[in-house]
């Protein structure tokens, strides 16, 4: 049993253990028909509680006080083999506030060097997905800025809101980031409401590393001659999981002895997307189905003409292949009639984040282009 004593003597606060339940927390203060019936009403009062490994529970001579999360306190009373319950509902306080950091080497580390924690990496990731690639474009002194909600409870921090506002300088590039919903839809969009979520991802895989590069000419690791490359292969551990890269149809899922197992995509606008060499098809894939962008279709694997455990990622407009690295996606907008509403909206997010600058934005020059204040590029 792990349990510290708190200031007050009488008291200690236990974590719950593996293999422990409320008989054995209450068997010394309580029947076992009493205890049956503190379960039920406390079941009765909070529908979802459980007692699961981990919870705190602060203990006295007089009383038991559980605190499930960080949101809920449940004291139990002791009477004489009987019980009364009290259930405190703890509010949620939010707070913004702006994060800044400079990637030295990865994104996480620069947050955490920052003071945050990982999650908010990865949701500044998921905001710039469409316009980084965090695992080869990122480059040491690339920095960012990030207003974003706070929770608190008891005092404590929860967790993170939403993301209301963010600045990027990748590689000498601005890129700004303005959070605005409607009708349903959230998503994030720069100061003239072009939206950062774009037609295709820029890779297919989250965590990878490019073994080979388009070309028109290459020396094939397999056949030992020299072939087009109209792809990229990105070497991950088998069974590394793969995105599609934007919506689309499934138009062959199958084997054959050169590509092994393959999936091709077709997308709006004559585009096709192919991902060779898997291990197995994703649960669900078949010919005929229709995927999201950033649903799993697949696994890395090395089937087929393979030198080792890779992914072969290509993408085709008509019959001709593209250059994946290259490759420019279509943007996505903002409808005209909410063009006047958001500008509205993000108003006080654009203030908030250039005030914490301490100085006024539209004067940082980055790559021989001056930012406005609301950080469009003149």
């Amino acid at each position: 049993m792990l349990t510290v004593f708190s200031a007050n003597a009488s008291d200690k606060i236990h974590r719950i253990q593996t293999g422990e339940s409320l008989f054995t927390l209450f068997s010394d203060k309580l029947s076992a028909a009493t205890i049956l019936n503190l379960e039920k009403e406390i079941k009765r009062l909070v529908p979802d509680f459980t007692l699961r490994i981990g919870t705190v529970a602060k203990i006295s001579p007089a009383s038991v006080t559980l605190s499930p999360d960080n949101l809920t306190d449940i004291s139990v009373k002791l009477l004489d083999d009987d019980f009364d319950i009290k259930v405190t509902n703890h509010p949620v306080h939010t707070v913004t506030a702006v994060v800044h950091g400079t990637v030295d080497g990865s994104l996480t580390e620069a947050m955490l060097k920052a003071g945050e924690g990982i999650e908010l990496a990865f949701m500044l990731a998921d905001i710039y997905e469409w316009e980084i690639d965090f695992f080869h474009a990122l480059r040491k002194g690339d920095t960012f800025s990030v207003l974003v909600e706070k929770k608190f409870a008891k005092d404590r921090f929860i967790g993170y809101g939403n993301i209301l506002a963010a600045d990027f300088v990748n590689q000498g590039r601005f890129l700004r980031a303005l959070y605005y919903e409607y009708d349903g839809v959230k998503g994030y969009y720069d100061a003239e409401g072009k939206s950062l979520k774009k037609g295709f991802l820029k890779a297919p895989l989250k965590f990878s590393r490019i073994s080979s590069k388009y070309t028109g000419k290459r020396l094939h690791p397999v056949l030992n001659k020299y072939l087009p490359h109209h792809g990229v292969d990105y070497a991950a551990p088998v069974g590394t999981p793969i995105n599609a890269t934007a919506d689309g149809v499934v138009v062959a899922r199958e084997y054959n002895q050169f590509n092994g197992n393959y999936v091709k995509i077709r997308h709006q606008n004559g585009y096709e997307t192919l991902y060779l060499h898997l291990s197995k098809f994703a649960k669900g894939i078949k010919k005929g189905s229709r995927v999201s962008q950033g649903s799993v279709i697949g696994y890395v694997g090395s089937t087929g003409i393979s030198s080792g455990p890779h992914l072969d990622y290509r993408i085709k407009q008509g019959s001709k292949f593209l250059n994946p690295l290259t490759f420019s996606s279509p943007n996505l907008k903002l409808p005209r009639r909410e063009k006047e509403a958001f500008r509205e909206a993000v108003k006080p997010f654009i203030a908030k984040i250039n005030n914490a600058y301490g100085r006024d934005v539209r004067f940082t020059f980055i790559r021989d282009n001056h930012v406005r204040a609301d950080g469009s590029v003149m």
